[in-house]
């Protein structure tokens, strides 16, 4: 039975004013009151969910979203907000289960970032479970994200070694492997699983410009042996260069500096242009103390792939050896960059190089000659040191343990942290005690690797990571807060984003922090992302009954999409969520206007002229409504029972709208439907002659008459005796 709506909607306002003011015992008082009256309404439910859940009444909310779960199984939010609250009440098997659903609800709906997340927390909360790693390995390898996929089958592989399951352990290590075969950890596993020892890298303990002009030296040492050597030059090959080639490869090898450089020289003069010889002579002016034309040389070798990190390298020395800090900077930022881009995933790449035009913006810009010094140094030690990239790798894996889906950490804090390899340990001692679920182990850890190197940010993460494993979201969601704060103040804008995420993901709902997030998401020029949780923020809004602040913030988005010129599935979606909203809060003119707009550019959506009809027919404008309704009903003439939902529809929405409840009765009189059309003439002639509505009535009452209904002669009677007035 349907509830009082007056009632319902006035228990609705004062609970959403309760709500926005945090009276929480007020809004429970007043969502309960709507639910009275209509019990099924999601807003209400909502809001009331939320209202448990701020007044720390955690099962009762878990109760209330786990009917919203029940009444729409196709939306994740409910559940995710069940297993939030079970985390924070410590039922982490529980919290698991859920989190598992909640990612498999996203993976269907293609949303891998968020499906991953949730995997990622079922990974923490039971972390010898081995469901959770499978299901994101496959979603990795389907994405074609290979180092998180490596990552998620050697886990496996050390589960199933722990289980004592060594054939699956094997199969998974295999996998490992196969993706990235240099992997040094899946390797050695291999080796415990089979008895085989695992090879070293060749190029350990080498420094990058050492490592490409060991390759330049062998590719050019090999095309020397080769016949028809594809050179790049104006005129065809002679014996001379072939000579000259292998003259200047036997001086350099033997450290005849003065002869090895002269015979590049002529080679460079017959139209050689070998980035190998290119690079090779750049190297022997640099040690020669010929910078200037090295930099001339490297600037063309930074183009080929192949030498191009060697390359920033070099040129950074160049340029410290000449004294000009700034470009030396920038290179070593450009050889760095470089390197880490080899380690991250595809979806990773735009968020690495946020990260390093920003450092750029930091140390070139603001011209901090200190701290550009200081960086300067401690990067030239870590890369020139024994083991570059060993070094590299090991950083990029400990760093991705905390950040698979958000942005990188990045290497030059590595670089800028004193006792780096210690603090590194500490980590890695605190992951595996985390894994382990010695929490204050753990966090002992990590806040030994934070009095070490206070600003690095992993052992911040680390202690964030900790907090939640252990069941303290409230301070890991302060952690995160605090992170993304500095972040965005030392204009790392792509850590900040990273951490206010991971906040979120703890507290889905504060639409503050989502509103933070939208700041820095705009600022990085990020509106697409930025747009999505814009519609977020409204929809959180709308469902918790505050519609009025709802369509504040999609308006909002739709300005800045309109500075940007921007037009896409996202904006559409949020002028259809601002009109729904001013429909619902009767503000029927701005509606009206945002779906003709949408109108204009989709004419034959369904959704959108069903609405104009409603809005037409709300505002008296029948003409306009019987255009838009002869439209959509001419478009599915060919589908009755569609034609049927939309006209019952309306006529429910609008029961004293005389043409739509005609229009539905002439629908039923042509389907051979003629009761359902007689009861709804009947209770329409009912109501205008109780409203005093005469001349309405009589065309209604003639609809019946044309039915021949039993009753026919008693109708005919009613015609005369109100026709009679109309004729004195």
């Amino acid at each position: 039975m349907a509830g009082n709506k007056s009632v319902f909607q006035d228990a609705l306002k004062k609970a959403s004013n309760a709500a926005w003011d945090q009276r929480w015992d007020t809004a429970i008082k007043e969502y309960r009151r709507a639910l009275a009256e209509f019990p099924e309404d999601v807003s209400a439910r909502s809001g009331l969910a939320l209202a448990y859940q701020e007044s720390n009444k955690l099962q009762e909310a878990i109760t209330e979203y786990q009917r919203l779960a029940k009444t729409q199984p196709g939306d994740p939010v409910p559940l995710a907000h069940v297993a939030v609250l079970l985390e924070r009440l410590n039922r982490k098997s529980e919290a698991a289960d859920v989190y598992m659903q909640v990612g498999d609800i996203y993976n269907a709906q293609k949303q891998m970032n968020r499906a991953v997340e949730a995997w990622r927390k079922v990974t923490m909360l039971q972390p010898d479970r081995m469901e959770p790693h499978e299901k994101l390995a496959a979603s990795f390898v389907e994405a074609g994200h290979s180092a998180p996929a490596a990552r998620e089958w050697f886990a496996l592989a050390k589960l199933a070694q722990k289980s004592g399951d060594f054939t699956r352990a094997l199969e998974y290590v295999e996998r490992t492997l196969a993706i990235e075969p240099e992997n040094t950890q899946a390797k050695f596993l291999l080796s415990e699983l089979t008895g085989h020892s695992a090879a070293p890298s060749a190029d350990a303990g080498s420094s990058p410009v050492e490592v490409a002009r060991r390759s330049a030296m062998a590719r050019l040492a090999s095309s020397v042996l080769e016949e028809n050597t594809p050179w790049q030059r104006a005129e065809s090959q002679g014996a001379d260069e072939a000579a000259l080639l292998s003259r200047a490869i036997e001086a350099q090898d033997k450290g005849h500096a003065r002869e090895a450089i002269q015979a590049y020289e002529e080679l460079l003069q017959m139209g050689v242009t070998r980035a190998e010889v290119l690079f090779n002579l750049a190297t022997l002016y640099q040690a020669n103390l010929r910078h200037a034309e090295a930099i001339s040389l490297l600037m063309q070798t930074v183009r080929n792939p192949q030498y191009a990190v060697a390359s920033q390298y070099a040129l950074g020395q160049s340029y410290r050896t000449l004294g000009n800090t700034d470009e030396a900077l920038e290179h070593f930022l450009q050889a760095t960059k470089l390197i880490e881009l080899h380690t991250v995933t595809r979806a990773q790449v735009d968020q690495v190089i946020q990260v390093y035009e920003s450092l750029s913006e930091c140390y070139l810009t603001k011209s901090d000659a200190a701290n550009a010094e200081l960086y300067r140094k401690m990067l030239l030690d870590f890369l020139a040191g024994k083991g570059w990239d060993d070094k590299a790798r090991e950083v990029r894996e400990h760093i991705e343990m905390h950040a698979v889906t958000g942005a990188p950490l990045s290497m030059q804090q590595r670089a800028e942290t004193p006792e780096a390899e210690r603090v590194v340990m500490l980590l890695r001692s605190s992951a595996q005690y985390l894994a382990e679920h010695k929490y204050n182990a753990a966090s002992e850890f990590a806040y030994q690797a934070i009095e070490l190197a206070p600003n690095y940010l992993p052992a911040h993460v680390q202690i964030a990571e900790v907090s939640v494993a252990s069941g303290r979201v409230a301070d890991a969601m302060a952690k995160y807060d605090m992170l993304a704060e500095t972040a965005e103040a030392r204009r790392d804008l792509p850590n900040a984003i990273s951490f206010y995420k991971q906040a979120l993901t703890l507290g889905a709902d504060d639409v503050s922090r989502r509103a933070k997030l939208i700041d820095v998401l705009v600022q990085t020029g990020n509106l697409p992302e930025a747009l999505d949780e814009y519609a977020s923020v409204g929809t959180s809004l709308a469902e918790s009954g505050q519609l009025d602040k709802a369509a504040s913030k999609y308006s909002e988005a739709l300005t800045i999409a309109k500075r940007a010129s921007l037009m896409n599935n996202s904006v559409r979606q949020i002028q259809r969520q601002l009109a729904t909203t001013y429909l619902k809060l009767g503000a029927y003119d701005k509606a009206l206007a945002l779906y003709r707009e949408i109108a204009n550019a989709n004419p034959e959506d369904d959704e959108v002229q069903y609405y104009l009809v409603d809005l037409y027919l709300r505002q008296g404008r029948e003409t306009e409504a019987e255009r838009e309704l002869e439209q959509l009903l001419a478009r599915h003439a060919d589908s009755p029972e569609m034609i049927g939902k939309m006209l019952t529809a309306l006529a429910d929405e609008l029961p004293d709208n005389v043409m739509i409840q005609r229009t539905l009765a002439e629908f039923f009189k042509q389907h051979g439907q003629t009761d359902k059309a007689l009861e709804i003439l009947d209770a329409l002639g009912d109501r205008l002659l109780n409203a005093g509505k005469h001349a309405d009535a009589v065309a209604v009452i003639e609809d019946i008459v044309a039915l021949s209904p039993p009753q026919v002669d008693d109708y005919r009677r009613l015609l005369l005796e109100l026709r009679e007035p109309q004729t004195e």
